[in-house]
């Protein structure tokens, strides 16, 4: 589903957003990169062993942060020219580097990356292919530079739309490099928790960081989960007893917003599945517990929006059936009405034709009012018929 992304979908309206297309796949020498990838031997860590393959590597429109970390400090480095970047040594501190690009980066930077940490090219390949299903690579063969590849949806709210972005991780021994289409806010809680020097992540290798980053990925989805459940509370009243048409159309749209999260959710579920099973070198039993727990609740995120889809599915039966009830309510009474008026119409038609004296009754004065009572009399019989059937 290749719509515009990131994916919005409105809560309570239709209104979507431009956003800038990715790098293009065929601007890439993928074959070079598998060549450079095969015939490296470790991560060339000293300055004077980085390849001046790209002289020049802007960063483009994309935002790149480094943040290098460990038990002894912290270092954040905005990266404005990667391969400079990358001639520099490692901080002391650095016991784990984690490169964070927000926004589609350009050529040159993707070149750089996959040259420095030896990425695979079918991975940058399925990084660059937005929007992609979620998965997970492991890359364990190639020895010194195993390493693993995610790629996932992360899904939230802002200003009332439901927006959905894909972002992608290389989990390798020192090194995390993450890619997301916008939202620098996504790890806001992830870099409080590295500056918080007692803190596990902080103490942790890269393992831990992947969970946490995967952690509030899944965590932003509660939130979005929680107002649509309190809003459809409230939507229900609504239908059920007034059959308001705004709220039925505000139901169809939160039903859209549960198929958008449903479509990103379920795929995480066999991706944690394959992540906990996985036996990679990379990630410590520690850390697979603390994964294990995110499984948990992606699977109750995928209950949960199946119970809501299954409410606004029943919310809509329920606002149909209460507008047929309605009709049937209305076609019930102009057919009393109807009905009671087709004798008194038979009678006023016989006794409205133009004859003379050939009627019973027509040279009494009171004619007229025994007629209408005869009327009332039909209409009133007819009435309580009704409603001795039970009808009304």
């Amino acid at each position: 589903m290749h719509e515009h992304d990131p994916d919005r979908v409105p809560f309570l309206n239709q209104d979507s957003a431009d956003t800038a297309d990715a790098p293009d796949v065929e601007t890439m020498d993928l074959g070079g990169q598998l060549e450079s990838y095969e015939g490296t031997e470790g991560y060339p860590e000293d300055p004077a062993d980085v390849s001046e393959q790209h002289p020049d590597a802007p960063v483009g429109p994309a935002e790149v942060l480094c943040i290098d970390y460990g038990a002894d400090g912290i270092e954040q480095t905005p990266v404005h020219d990667v391969v400079r970047f990358f001639k520099a040594p490692r901080p002391a501190c650095g016991d784990v580097r984690w490169i964070n690009v927000i926004g589609p980066p350009s050529p040159a930077v993707l070149e750089a990356l996959a040259d420095r940490y030896h990425l695979h090219p079918l991975a940058v390949e399925d990084l660059i292919q937005i929007p992609g299903r979620p998965k997970i690579d492991d890359y364990a063969e190639f020895g010194d530079h195993a390493y693993l590849f995610v790629t996932l949806r992360a899904v939230d709210a802002q200003d009332g739309k439901l927006r959905s972005q894909q972002v992608s991780m290389f989990i390798g021994d020192r090194q995390v490099v993450s890619f997301q289409q916008f939202d620098k806010p996504l790890w806001d809680v992830v870099r409080r928790r590295l500056n918080d020097a007692d803190s596990k992540l902080r103490n942790s290798g890269t393992d831990f960081l992947f969970y946490c980053l995967i952690d509030r990925i899944v965590d932003e989805m509660f939130p979005v989960l929680q107002d649509i459940g309190e809003r459809l509370d409230v939507l229900d009243a609504l239908i059920t007893n007034d059959a308001d048409e705004e709220a039925a159309v505000e139901v169809h749209e939160l039903k859209r917003a549960l198929l958008l999260m449903r479509r990103e959710i379920w795929p995480i579920r066999d991706l944690m599945q394959a992540v906990v099973s996985s036996d990679h070198g990379v990630l410590s039993r520690e850390t697979r517990a603390y994964l294990r727990d995110v499984q948990d609740h992606v699977h109750y995120l995928a209950d949960t929006i199946e119970l809501y889809r299954e409410a606004t599915v029943g919310m809509l039966d329920a606002h149909a059936n209460v507008i047929n009830q309605r009709m049937n309510d209305v076609m019930k009474v102009l057919t009393i009405i109807a009905t009671i008026f087709i004798p008194l119409s038979f009678l006023t038609g016989i006794f409205g034709m133009n004859f003379t004296g050939s009627l019973p009754g027509q040279q009494n004065a009171g004619a007229f009012a025994w007629f209408i009572l005869g009327c009332v009399l039909i209409g009133g019989s007819m009435l309580s018929v009704f409603r001795w059937k039970k009808w009304i």
